[in-house]
C-alpha cells in the first residue's frame, strides 16, 4: 500500500510538471501573435472620430507617387492574422485597383507580399525597418497605414466583427488620401 501511494504521488508530480511545461511552451509558441498590445510613443491626437483603434504619430503621410502606402505585417501561423487577412486584402486591393493607394501585406515567416501574384521569399530590409519602427516588440498582426497611423493587433476580433474592421480600414485610408492631397 505504501509503495502504491508513493507511485501515485510520483505520477501526480510528473503529470503536474508536464502540465506546467506545456503551459510554458504554449506561451513561448504564441508570443509574437497577439490581438492587441500597447503601441510605441510619439503619438498625436486623431481628429477623425471614425478612427478608434489606430494610433497616430506626428509627421507627413508616407506616399509613393502621391498615394498613401498601406501595410499589414503578419504570419501564416498566427490565428489573429489569418482572421483579418481576407478583409484587409479585399479592402486594400479595391483601393489599389482604383489607383488610390500602394499596399503591401507581408507575411513575415514566408517573406511573401500576398497582394502580388509573384511569390516573394524575403521581406525587403526597408519594409522590415518599418515593421520594427512601429512594433519593436515584434507581435502580429501589425498595421502601418501611411507611415502615420498604426495598430498592433486586431481592433474588433473580440467582437468577431470583420465589418467594423473594414469600416475602420476605410476610414483610415480615406483620411490618408485626403491628407496626402493637402
Amino acid at each position: 500500500m505504501l509503495i502504491s501511494s508513493r507511485m501515485n504521488n510520483l505520477c501526480m508530480r510528473k503529470l503536474l510538471l508536464g502540465l506546467v511545461f506545456a503551459a510554458i511552451l504554449g506561451v513561448v509558441l504564441i508570443s509574437g501573435c497577439t490581438q492587441q498590445t500597447p503601441q510605441p510613443g510619439n503619438q498625436t491626437n486623431i481628429s477623425n472620430s471614425s478612427i478608434t483603434t489606430f494610433k497616430a504619430i506626428e509627421g507627413p503621410v508616407e506616399t509613393v507617387d502621391g498615394k498613401p502606402v498601406i501595410r499589414l505585417f503578419s504570419t501564416t501561423w498566427c490565428p489573429h492574422c489569418v482572421w483579418i487577412k481576407p478583409t484587409f486584402d479585399r479592402v486594400v486591393s479595391e483601393y489599389v485597383s482604383q489607383g488610390k493607394i500602394v499596399a503591401y501585406h507581408w507575411e513575415l515567416d514566408t517573406g511573401d507580399n500576398t497582394l502580388t501574384e509573384q511569390v516573394e521569399t524575403e521581406v525587403p530590409a526597408s519594409e522590415k525597418a518599418v515593421y520594427q519602427k512601429f512594433n519593436p516588440g515584434g507581435t502580429n498582426p501589425t498595421f502601418v497605414f501611411g507611415g502615420k497611423y498604426y495598430r498592433i493587433g486586431n481592433g474588433y476580433e473580440r467582437e468577431d466583427s470583420l465589418e467594423k474592421e473594414e469600416q475602420e480600414f476605410r476610414a483610415v485610408i480615406d483620411e490618408l488620401i485626403k491628407e496626402a492631397k493637402s
